[in-house]
């Protein structure tokens, strides 16, 4: 074996300690070597880091590191030796006196180990391991990684496949807003940083179109940082794929309820058509204007009158993919059923985590297969997640580390696939974390390991798919499911309400995009915040359907026959909405003549109606029971019932007795007049006599 020289040491605090405090953090890294392989025959180098985190001095030791004599053969033992699993036999090549380290200090090793001592049991990946024991006979700490021998004179043994996401921030909103893109695709922006990792590299992009549609219905509006950022991703040469919009959480609506997958369904309720006379290039030419006569006055005024068309839902979506058939569920998350639904919403190709399948009689897996009936392709966990963890490292010696682990993955990858002739692989990056910028040194590190050559989506759309695959179901969080549930019922809700406008687009366009924004996978790593926004979302989905009601009025009295009962209606939207009043009494002592009366009321505003009423058979108390209706007879609202007393028999009889008094009053002249003319006739005729008498 080899015994190497004292560790070099970084400058720290100076140390005084002969044995490890408690507090001390220790690190200890040990990493291969020209990204991780070796050619048969060569020496191998390697490099060993010990650092010191804590705040206390760690002791004196010795460092002992050791190279396996077996290969390992299978993602599963490496990934167990990865994890920590001593039980592996291996052989010492190099012990090393550790001094003592202060706080803040790294010491760095490098060793070559000969040939003689290297792949003993032919090419493949290998154990290797680090170990630091204190002068107690303790170990302080170890670490594991895998060197990976291979025949110098072999040609790569697989083509891999990189699908990497172009995703936003989590929002609850279904389009960017202008400043958020002007932020985002700024110099520093995360769209734009994302997109410069990407550029030109042997990788495929997975696009969510809102970022596209979002830009898109801005028209002329649009941060010019915005325009230019699409225009740079229509001119890049990368394969691309779309997401689903918003990247919604498919597994989790179909295990919600929903049977199919959702889908964007209009954005009118966010286009200007002002926006839109200067941006020609969005629109299709047969779609940007409405034709109008041409030759008269009348036909040209018509024409500058005409409104400015505005893009479609296909042309704000439409984009030339390369496939736009591949459904991308998150990983770990998916159950048998949910393929089917992903497959009758035109995905007949779904991306699946290795870890959820597995072939017969434990076969390798190939990159391609069928899971009753379904085609899925096989994302490798393991070299996704070395690949995700090169990109998540941080530090010069974290990155070399992660990247002989990606070649390691890949070299048992390899090894597994040789028996079953075929060399794909997939590997696909975490859609939640947003650093892609270092996926160029992560792509550097596999050609320099020689164990993958990049390959295009096609490849592997194009593998063959005649393997048969178990998939083992991973249904979501029960608490998830139920949120997501509930916002599905309240998508609907809002569907049949939206029924009271004459545009119901206007309101169903937006609920579906807020909706999918909300069930973005990005919200994954923000439960609390998630949380939030649903309980926030299902109170303004409350408002909204509450937003169109009858003003509570008080109980009327009718004493005629015949009445009208005013109504007034309140339509906090920002839509005209047009609704039916349906009244029905609650017993026949009230006629309603016209049951259902329509009122139209202008957005943010209230407006009242007249419902005409008729005495029935009888006086007293009626209930008037009033239903809210949209025109195609959905129901949006019950109001209280209005209390009518009714006593239209007052009616009668107060023309009764004010026409007995008017007859009373006439008749009561007609006889003082007659009597008072004949005491007039009488006093006539007594005259004369008593005029005699007195001359007697």
């Amino acid at each position: 074996m080899l015994v190497a020289g004292a560790l070099l040491a970084t400058p720290g605090a100076p140390a005084s300690a002969t044995e490890a405090e408690p507090s001390s953090t220790v690190t200890l890294s040990v990493t291969p070597g020209a990204a991780g392989t070796v050619a048969a025959g060569e020496d191998l180098l390697i490099s060993v880091s010990l650092s010191n985190d804590g705040s206390t001095a760690m002791g004196e030791g010795t460092l002992t590191v050791e190279l396996g004599d077996a290969v390992l053969d299978d993602a599963a033992s490496l990934s167990s030796w990865l994890a920590g699993d001593d039980d592996v036999d291996r052989e010492t090549v190099s012990t090393t006196p550790s001094s003592s380290l202060g706080p803040g200090s790294t010491h760095s090793l490098q060793l070559s180990v000969p040939a003689a001592l290297v792949g003993s049991d032919g090419t493949g990946v290998y154990p290797l391991s680090a170990e630091l024991v204190g002068t107690d006979g303790a170990v302080v700490t170890s670490a594991h990684s895998a060197v990976v021998v291979r025949d110098a004179a072999s040609a790569p043994g697989s083509e891999l496949t990189v699908i990497a996401p172009l995703t936003s921030v989590a929002s609850s909103t279904g389009l960017i807003q202008a400043a958020a893109l002007e932020a985002f695709t700024a110099p520093d922006g995360v769209l734009t940083r994302e997109l410069d990792a990407v550029y030109g590299r042997p990788v495929t992009l997975a696009v969510d179109p809102r970022i596209i549609v979002s830009i898109r219905a801005l028209g002329s509006t649009a941060p010019e940082s915005a325009v230019a950022w699409l225009e740079r991703l229509d001119a890049a040469p990368n394969p691309i794929i779309p997401l689903t919009f918003g990247d919604s959480d498919i597994s989790g609506e179909r295990q919600a309820g929903s049977d199919t997958v959702l889908q964007p369904t209009s954005f009118a309720y966010a286009l200007d058509a002002a926006d839109f006379t200067d941006v020609d290039e969005l629109i299709e030419p047969e779609a940007s204007s409405t034709p109008t006569p041409t030759g008269t006055a009348e036909g040209t005024a018509d024409a500058e009158e005409a409104t400015p068309a505005v893009p479609t839902l296909d042309q704000l979506l439409d984009w030339d993919y390369t496939s736009t058939s591949v459904a991308w569920p998150r990983a770990s998350t998916v159950v048998n059923d949910d393929l089917p639904v992903f497959a009758s919403s035109g995905y007949d190709t779904t991306i699946v985590d290795s870890s959820q399948l597995s072939a017969a009689d434990g076969s390798p897996l190939p990159v391609a297969g069928t899971v009753n009936g379904q085609r899925v392709l096989v994302a490798d966990h393991a070299v996704s997640d070395a690949l995700q963890r090169m990109l998540a490292a941080s530090g010069e010696a974290a990155k070399s580390a992660e990247g002989a682990l990606l070649n390691a993955a890949l070299a048992v990858r390899s090894g597994e696939q040789a028996g079953a002739g075929t060399g794909a692989v997939l590997a696909v990056l975490d859609r939640t974390s947003m650093n892609l910028a270092g996926l160029d040194q992560a792509l550097s590190a596999v050609t320099l390991g020689g164990q993958a050559v990049p390959a295009p989506v096609q490849a592997v759309l194009d593998a063959d798919s005649s393997v048969a695959l178990t998939l083992t179901d991973v249904p979501q969080d029960g608490e998830r499911i139920q949120h997501i549930s509930a916002l599905l019922a309240d998508g609907r809700s809002l569907d049949a309400f939206s029924s009271v406008l004459s545009d119901p687009s206007l309101l169903t366009g937006q609920t579906r995009s807020d909706l999918l924004a909300l069930l973005s996978n990005t919200w994954t790593t923000n439960t609390g915040g998630w949380n939030v926004a649903v309980g926030t979302a299902r109170d303004e989905t409350q408002s909204t359907l509450s937003a169109v009601q009858v003003v509570d009025g008080s109980s009327i009295n009718m004493v005629a026959n015949q009445a009208n009962l005013p109504v007034t209606v309140s339509n906090d939207l920002r839509y005209p909405v047009t609704v039916v009043l349906h009244v029905t009494p609650s017993n026949g002592r009230l006629v309603v003549e016209q049951s259902d009366v329509t009122v139209t009321i202008e957005a943010e505003s209230r407006r009242g109606a007249q419902i005409p009423l008729e005495a029935g058979v009888a006086n007293g108390p009626v209930l008037l029971n009033m239903q809210v209706l949209s025109p195609t007879g959905v129901l949006i609202s019950v109001p209280s019932p209005v209390l009518v007393n009714v006593s239209a028999d007052w009616e009668t009889w107060g023309t009764v007795i004010a026409a007995v008094l008017v007859v009373g009053v006439f008749g009561f002249g007609i006889v003082r007049n007659i009597l008072r003319r004949r005491r007039q006739r009488r006093n006539a005729v007594e005259a004369p006599g008593s005029t005699e008498a007195a001359d007697d």
